[in-house]
């Protein structure tokens, strides 16, 4: 059930701090990973801990108090079992505590220190943590495909060539099966996704704003987690093929560039506009510089990258300039 933000009346509108009883240390005990560990000749792998559980015991804390540690840990299992609806969920339910109940949410601002806001700010960082709440959203599937699985944002970036595939990753997905993945995968989800992704990115937005109007300067840092939001809704508005997409690529590019030439279920990381082509370039470089700092390779490419969008003639002047007047007399071009 989706999480409900109400009012526990009005002497404590945010309910009581449960950080020392019973119900708040079953979610904390159960939120703690397993170790990898020794069991005679064995060695047992590092374990995640069951997120349906945390589910169950945040939702016990939540439905008591609004308290921001719980529904950080609730964002982070969510986000494993029912992907971006699931963070959602929890980024709207943070967004409405601190929006609507600035004074009185958990943890509360310190009122023996100015109301410092130390505890409340370390909470949220929580949801920048890269072994939880950032690698639950980096794998949140984007697609649904019955035939080629549900794939993420961790999985595009594999399949682009941005991270390594880890060392015992079976078949690591490449673009083709991304694009046959979104293909696969109904309309309705896509945009049911797409929706929730957005919608997460903008609670994250609206709690930065909240920040920046209470203790201007104090804030956390949410950026790794806007980012990767971001992309993903990038990605799905180009699956979808939203019109704002486009606006938004044209926004990014440079004045007069020419519309992209995208299409419905485009793969992310398809090439479809002079954009795309300028930014695979760049992947190619860095590559070059990194591996094979040697390699000639880079300095073609950059000659090559400022010339996307130029027009015939401009490409010939630079590659060839002695052959201008032989194009010009083959093609009947009379200079001005």
């Amino acid at each position: 059930m989706p999480l409900s933000l109400v009012s526990h009346g009005d002497d404590a509108p945010s309910g009581e701090d449960l950080e020392y009883e019973k119900v708040f240390t079953d979610l904390l005990l159960s939120a703690r990973a397993e170790e990898e560990r020794q069991v005679g000749d064995s060695v047992l792998p590092a374990q995640e801990p069951d997120a349906k559980r945390i589910i169950e015991n945040a939702e016990a804390v939540l439905a008591q108090s609004h308290d921001l540690r719980a529904a950080v840990l609730y964002g982070y299992a969510a986000a494993r079992v029912q992907g971006f609806p699931g963070f959602a969920d929890a980024t709207g339910f943070i967004r409405g505590c601190l929006e609507q109940y600035w004074d009185t949410c958990h943890p509360q601002l310190d009122a023996d220190d100015d109301n410092d806001p130390t505890m409340r700010v370390n909470t949220l960082l929580g949801l920048m943590e890269a072994t939880t709440v950032m690698r639950a959203v980096r794998h949140a599937p984007l697609t649904h495909s019955q035939a080629f699985g549900r794939l993420s944002m961790n999985d595009i970036a594999i399949a682009e060539g941005e991270i390594a595939a880890p060392e015992d990753m079976e078949n690591p997905p490449d673009l083709a099966r991304i694009s046959a993945a979104f293909q696969d995968t109904p309309d309705d989800m896509l945009v049911a996704t797409l929706a929730a992704a957005r919608a997460a990115s903008a609670d994250i937005d609206a709690i930065n704003a909240v920040f920046d109007d209470k203790i201007p300067g104090q804030g956390p840092d949410m950026s790794p987690l806007q980012k990767i939001l971001r992309r993903a809704v990038s990605k799905l508005a180009d699956v979808v093929g939203e019109p704002e997409a486009e606006e938004e690529a044209v926004e990014d590019g440079e004045a007069g560039a020419p519309p992209s030439a995208k299409t419905a279920h485009a793969a992310p990381g398809t090439i479809t506009s002079s954009r795309d082509v300028e930014q695979a370039i760049d992947r190619i470089i860095n590559y070059y510089r990194e591996y094979e700092p040697s390699s000639p390779v880079p300095m073609i490419l950059a000659r090559a990258k400022r010339l996307v969008g130029a027009d015939f003639m401009t490409i010939v002047a630079d590659m060839a300039p002695g052959g201008q007047d032989s194009v010009k007399m083959i093609s009947g071009i009379a200079d001005e």
